[in-house]
């Protein structure tokens, strides 16, 4: 199986050599108002030789067979627009994003909204209505595996609706937001989620770039036929790394600890302590980085990610404690916005006082940006 997917990629590079460059499709562009479309179109072919939690996510590990399937759902587009500034000059701009990722089908998809904000901006400060990406543990790590995206092994950070303050200079970066503390579950809470970040920019034209970045929140826990309840923190600190090492060569990646921060894709939830007659917040460790390498029209790229749930005496046997992976990719530009990928990843999951688990995949997607 790994012979043929190999094949199929060289294959597809001989059949597409050469074709034009490619952009965001205008569709509205007067003096007042522009309005773009943006996106791709993307299907993704693995085959996995042991099992994983989600057979089009995969994030970890897990017992069972293997698996081989075709998929369309991470498919993606979206508007921009840019309207006409307000009357004190601050610039307005908006943007609006789906794909068609879903559980429950994999050839049935619904669209799912990702992104829908607006901002308002002037020299350097901005403001962020709508939904958008977390600012907490921020970056995120190139891979085709772009809705397993090494959630839950090691990268965190997602998309929430919230109010956002952020500036700019040449050499830092600042922003805070308040955003929605509702999870998917459903909190009984009336404190925002806050979270901040700082970053600076080193080096000529900012090629050395770190950040630290902060989340809070406050959560009244309660589950079903528990007959205690209490308020349980969210809290979690990040460093992250952006640095341009020579022309061709990047490292990127970000380090974090906290807990109880199911609330931006971590496995850190909650401890039932039935001793205290209270709800604990699950304590993790977190880590991914990657070596990124770019020249003409093939990038590539090598990463290790873990996330690891430190505090043994919150679990419980046979519950997964660590997981890990290893990945390595490469992507052909074939023009007209068409490209290739192949990838390979390694997954590993730490069940605590019992086996660990092991899962290879190899990924090879066809995608066509517009």
């Amino acid at each position: 199986m790994k012979r043929t997917l190999i094949l199929a990629f060289l294959l597809s590079l001989l059949l597409l050599p050469c074709l034009r460059a490619y952009g965001d499709v205008s569709i509205l562009d007067t003096e007042k108002n522009k309005l773009q479309l943006y996106g791709f179109f993307k299907l993704d072919a693995a085959y996995q030789d042991g099992g994983v939690n989600g057979l089009t996510f995969p994030r970890y590990a897990t017992a069972g067979d293997g698996n081989l399937y075709l998929s369309a759902t991470h498919t993606r587009f979206g508007f921009k627009y840019a309207g006409t500034p307000l009357s004190n000059g601050m610039n307005v701009a908006a943007v609006l994003e789906w794909d068609f990722f879903d559980t429950a089908s994999a050839n049935q998809m619904k669209p799912r909204f990702r992104q829908g904000y607006f901002t308002l901006s002037k020299k350097g400060h901005s403001l962020l209505f709508g939904q958008a990406w977390d600012l907490f543990s921020p970056l995120g790590p190139t891979t085709l595996m772009i809705n397993g995206y090494l959630w839950q092994t090691g990268n965190v950070g997602f998309r929430h609706a919230q109010v956002r303050y952020a500036y700019s200079a040449p050499r830092f970066d600042f922003a805070v937001s308040l955003s929605d503390p509702a999870t998917t579950g459903g909190w009984a809470a009336i404190m925002p989620v806050l979270q901040s970040r700082l970053g600076i920019k080193l080096g000529t034209n900012g090629k050395y770039q770190f950040g630290v970045s902060g989340i809070y929140g406050r959560e009244n826990a309660s589950a079903a036929n528990i007959a205690f309840t209490n308020k349980v923190n969210t809290v979690g600190a990040s460093l992250d790394w952006n640095l341009t090492l020579c022309k061709h060569l990047a490292l990127k990646g970000e380090a974090l600890t906290g807990a109880n921060l199911t609330y931006v894709v971590s496995r850190a939830g909650l401890f039932t302590d039935t001793v205290r007659q209270e709800f604990a917040a699950k304590k993790v460790l977190a880590f991914w980085s990657e070596l990124l390498l770019t020249r003409g029209k093939w990038s590539g790229w090598i990463g290790y990610a873990f996330e690891d749930l430190t505090d043994e005496e919150q679990l419980a046997a046979m519950e997964l404690k660590k997981t890990g992976a290893i990945l390595a990719g490469l992507q052909f530009a074939a023009g007209s916005g068409v490209s290739f990928g192949l990838e390979y990843s390694h997954f590993t999951s730490s069940y605590y006082q019992s086996v660990k688990a092991k899962t290879s995949q190899v990924m090879l997607s066809a995608q066509l940006n517009l």
